[in-house]
């Protein structure tokens, strides 16, 4: 009987278990996960709302909205402050299959 109770306590354990662990990744996996890119501006185009930001010999598209921070460091900026040549940190998260970040936050780096 004590052996029963045993493997039937086991057997909820276990199913209690993997429902939390596929419940832990079905959330991680819907979620999407916020990306880094850092470059130089090359071109901007507020009629689109896309910054072009260069690193090295890649280019990456970046749009940008009305909730976009603009900032340096921990200070709040205008986006008409952003310039061609300038160094920025782009954080965002990408659509999916694309190449094209959407933008959460873009950091002005004074060289």
């Amino acid at each position: 009987m004590r052996k029963a109770i045993v493997i039937l306590l086991f057997a909820v354990f276990a199913v209690v278990g993997l429902a939390a662990l596929a419940y832990a990744q079905e959330k991680a996996a819907a979620a999407p996960k916020e990306s880094r890119w850092h470059g130089t501006i090359i071109n901007i185009n507020k009629e689109k709302s896309t910054i072009d930001v260069r690193k090295q010999t890649i280019v990456k598209t970046i749009h940008y909205d009305s909730s976009t921070k603009w900032t340096e460091g921990t200070k709040a900026l205008d986006m008409s402050e952003f310039k061609e040549g300038m160094i920025v940190i782009c954080l965002g998260t990408y659509e999916s299959g694309s190449v094209v970040m959407n933008a959460t936050r873009i950091d002005l780096r004074r060289r």
